[in-house]
């Protein structure tokens, strides 16, 4: 029976292996409907790609951690370990809870708003693109 340990490295594996493989891919097709004049589409898919970059660069940050080290004697004040650990996917989430109420967050402030941020804008460019196809007529 597999460790939730490994099972949550083998998800960030194959999450960077992701995040490595596809910005190229949607950046290189984003480049043909850029030069065709699909600017929104374009758009979209450099979006998309920005998505994936952040959120595996978040999820670095997260697999990196050591949460006995992180949260112990050399991170914190004072020093005790913490009591206990909240790990989640999205929102990215790794943090050191306290029973008095401390915390200590893993993940860097802005990944997160910054993973809305791209979505976000990738929603718009969808939106966009979407009305643009229809605006030129086309209806398939």
């Amino acid at each position: 029976m597999a460790r939730q340990g490994d099972i949550t490295l083998n998800f960030i594996a194959a999450v960077i292996l992701v995040a490595l493989i596809a910005p190229f891919v949607l950046v290189g097709r984003a480049v043909g409907l850029w030069r065709r004049g699909s600017r929104w589409a374009a758009g979209l898919l450099i979006s998309a790609a920005g998505s994936i970059l952040v959120y595996a660069a978040g999820l670095l940050f997260v697999g990196s951690a050591d949460f006995a080290k992180s949260c112990g004697h050399e991170a914190v004040r004072p020093p005790r370990n913490a009591d206990w650990f909240e790990e989640g996917s999205f929102p990215l989430t790794a943090t050191c809870h306290w029973d008095g109420g401390r915390t200590y967050s893993l993940v860097p402030a802005f990944v997160n708003p910054l993973i809305y941020a791209c979505i976000a804008f990738t929603l718009l460019c969808a939106v966009m693109a979407i009305r643009e196809h229809h605006r030129n007529g086309h209806t398939s």
